[in-house]
């Protein structure tokens, strides 16, 4: 007599790498790499000084600071406050950890090894990402962050990967219910980047509509946590690694890709007072923006787009949005639920912007091969429009009226009994409460 199986009604939630989204996610993430490892051909061989690698389209933030800053010295010269990283603290020690390991001598073996060494995280970093994609709630396509043409563009040019992952990390374990875990990958995130900070504010408006709010403490308690264990070593051993992003931050004026720069190209540059003031006023309305969009929307948001349309409005009202900045979009599309052919039309402006820049930047030292400014403000304003359009699509997607389509993004939790209720199709996709 055969005995039935019991199979967890939630085990559907739960895919293996055998999964058919899955395993072609693993096995593709090292396409984007490969990719940015072969554009930063010519810089790997030459280096990455002069303007060179600007007609090359190879230079690389990462390469350059690692030189400059001297990070060759190592993670201890670094906890001394004598590498000068101009990162965040995790980040900035990260690097200098890396670049300390380094096997030969001299800056250009240095910079070298660093970018070999990220080459493997980043491989690593976008089969978690993919991972943490596809096992969301809704399980959306992981394939948009491994065959994310931007990625191939940006993972090489700087360690914003590493906030990427852990902001991605954060808003996965939020879905699964995880609140301390959610806490703590967000809190890390933000000692790699700032942005997870409005990420963080998403998340906690989307418990209180969703009665989860006994679970915000636990969601503050590991942010807190995360933030204290790696901020307050640095804090004793060198307080100026801490401050110096944020405070270079303050001090800068308008940058490229910001549309801020633009009086710049004209000839009629900005203060750095009223950039800095234009671009808080920026933040203070992705936080207004998210708050609307989590209150008022029909149905609960995914939080995916929820934080989509967030870092997209910080990202084009700062004082800077360079090329590497857009990695933090990528994830976010996949969560949202956006289109391919939304998330296509933005690479190909991602592209004409990446190369713009490069030409514009390598004809301030040579003129008669330069860009003229005007053509470089196009393709500026064709990227800032073109995030814009993603952020139109994800709040379009988050009030929709109608169910999450089959592969959607649903990182909401269940609405509270007083409002609408998931289909039982998306409801059956949640993950029952648990917390660590």
């Amino acid at each position: 007599m055969s005995v039935p199986v019991q199979v967890s009604p939630h085990s559907r939630d739960r895919p293996r790498w055998t999964d058919a989204g899955l395993a072609p996610a693993a096995l593709l993430a090292g396409l984007p790499v490969l990719a940015a490892v072969w554009k930063q051909g010519p810089c790997l061989e030459n280096g990455w000084g002069g303007t060179e690698p600007f007609w090359r389209y190879c230079y690389s933030d990462l390469a350059v600071g690692v030189q400059t800053a001297g990070a060759e010295a190592g993670l201890t010269a670094y906890l001394r406050g004598d590498v000068p990283l101009d990162q965040p603290p995790l980040t900035g020690s990260l690097v200098s950890l890396i670049a300390g390991l380094g096997p030969g001598s001299g800056a250009l073996s240095t910079q070298r090894w660093v970018l070999a060494v990220w080459a493997v995280l980043a491989v690593v970093g976008l089969v978690l990402m993919a991972w943490w994609v596809r096992t969301s709630p809704g399980r959306p396509d992981p394939l948009h962050v491994v065959l994310a043409p931007v990625a191939a563009l940006t993972i090489l040019l700087s360690p914003d990967l590493l906030g990427v992952v852990l902001a991605t990390g954060g808003l996965w374990a939020w879905g699964r219910r995880r609140p301390a875990l959610a806490g703590a990958l967000l809190g890390a995130g933000f000692m790699a980047r700032t942005y997870p900070v409005l990420l963080l504010v998403a998340v906690a408006l989307l418990a209180w509509r969703t009665g989860r709010e006994r679970e915000l403490p636990r969601l503050g308690g590991g942010a807190l946590a995360a933030v204290a264990v790696i901020g307050v070593p640095l804090l004793a051993l060198a307080p100026e690694n801490v401050t110096r992003a944020w405070s270079t931050w303050l001090e800068t004026p308008a940058g490229l890709g910001s549309v801020w720069y633009i009086p710049t190209l004209a000839g009629h540059p900005w203060s750095t007072s009223v950039v800095t003031t234009v671009a808080v006023l920026g933040m203070l309305v992705a936080v207004v923006l998210v708050g609307l969009l989590v209150l008022g929307a029909p149905r609960v948001p995914r939080l995916g787009a929820v934080a989509l349309v967030g870092v997209a409005v910080v990202l084009v009202t700062g004082t800077a949005f360079p090329v590497q900045s857009s990695l933090w979009l990528v994830p976010l599309v996949a969560m949202a639920g956006l289109r391919w052919r939304d998330h296509l039309l933005w690479a190909l402006a991602e592209g004409v912007h990446f190369v713009a820049v490069w030409l514009y930047l390598g004809g301030l030292q040579d003129a008669n091969r330069s860009l003229p400014p005007g053509w470089y403000s196009f393709a500026l304003l064709l990227r800032v429009s073109a995030v814009v359009y993603l952020a139109v699509r994800a709040w379009q997607t988050a009030t929709s009226t109608f169910p999450p389509e089959v592969g959607s993004s649903h990182l909401a939790s269940p609405p509270r009994p007083s409002e609408e209720r998931t289909s039982d199709a998306e409801s059956a996709h949640l993950e029952s409460p648990s917390s660590i």
